[in-house]
């Protein structure tokens, strides 16, 4: 079911992606006839009819910078199905058991007071040089595992960070406990004791809630402002088409290679300003 809601989603946005093109190109025709008709003096010869649309030239350059912007933004709305198998730190995370402290075994199934499964899960580091950065990948792996449960349901479009210091200060690291190993760095070094840090992370309704809040605050946020950029420039284009056609007709296509130019600087200029708001 999860899958097939992605692939209708994957469709819709294909669809908007294909209705906003073929919305550019109509209105780029009927700019072209538009001045064409405007400015005809009786004479309906195809050649003339051509000449007379090139009035709008300009509006192809405009509509090309109008699709690289909608292109960029493409990744950014088109969600992306989380993996099939486990979260992608699963395959490098090792297992580390620790002697009295029977938690770090095996992952535990619980219920809440309302039934729902809470999972309590061991996750250690890779063997470090201190204690610090062994607790700070532990963290960082506990959170990159909370993500992967917030992806499955919203997909993985937008990149978003869960820090996993925050993991820790909302109680959903339950244990915690720094061991040392012995490790060779290589066949020539000698042995040397390394730090290994696991913590047991609680994986339930409110720890998914928790972080789905941060995944809506940071790609929810990054979202609107790339339809409000795009929304703004299609409408900026429209203006300026607009503005465009009431110069040339009120100075009987006088100035019409200047107004031309005056119009794609106005665009490029927009979607220069708008490449740089959807890539800060």
């Amino acid at each position: 079911m999860h899958n097939l809601l992605l692939a209708e989603i994957a469709v819709d946005t294909d669809s908007h992606v294909t209705i906003w093109g073929v919305s550019l190109i109509a209105l780029a025709a009927t700019i072209a006839i538009r001045v064409a008709w405007a400015s005809r003096r009786g004479d309906t010869d195809l050649r003339t009819i051509i000449g007379k649309a090139m009035a709008g030239a300009w509006i192809a350059p405009a509509l090309a910078i109008v699709a690289a912007i909608a292109f960029q933004s493409g990744s950014s709305l088109t969600p992306r199905q989380a993996p099939e198998t486990d979260y992608e730190a699963r395959s490098t995370n090792t297992r580390v058991v620790i002697d009295g402290h029977n938690w770090t075994r095996q992952t535990l199934v619980e219920n809440d007071e309302t039934g729902r499964p809470i999972l309590r899960t061991p996750i250690a580091s890779t063997p470090h040089s201190t204690v610090d950065d062994a607790r700070r990948e532990a963290l960082d792996l506990a959170a990159r595992r909370l993500k992967y449960e917030v992806e499955r349901v919203y997909g993985r479009a937008g990149d978003w960070e869960l820090p996993g210091e925050l993991l820790k200060n909302q109680r959903f690291i339950t244990d915690e406990i720094t061991t040392t190993r012995p490790y060779k760095l290589s066949a020539l070094a000698p042995s040397s004791d390394m730090f290994h840090c696991v913590v047991r992370l609680e994986v339930s309704a409110a720890s998914r809630n928790w972080a789905a809040r941060h995944w809506k605050q940071r790609v929810g946020t990054s979202r609107l402002k790339t339809i409000a950029t795009i929304t703004a420039l299609l409408c900026l284009l429209v203006i300026t088409t607009h503005l465009y056609l009431r110069l040339d007709v009120a100075s009987a296509g006088a100035h019409r290679g200047k107004l031309q130019l005056a119009a794609l600087a106005a665009v490029a200029a927009s979607g220069l300003a708008a490449s740089t708001i959807l890539s800060a």
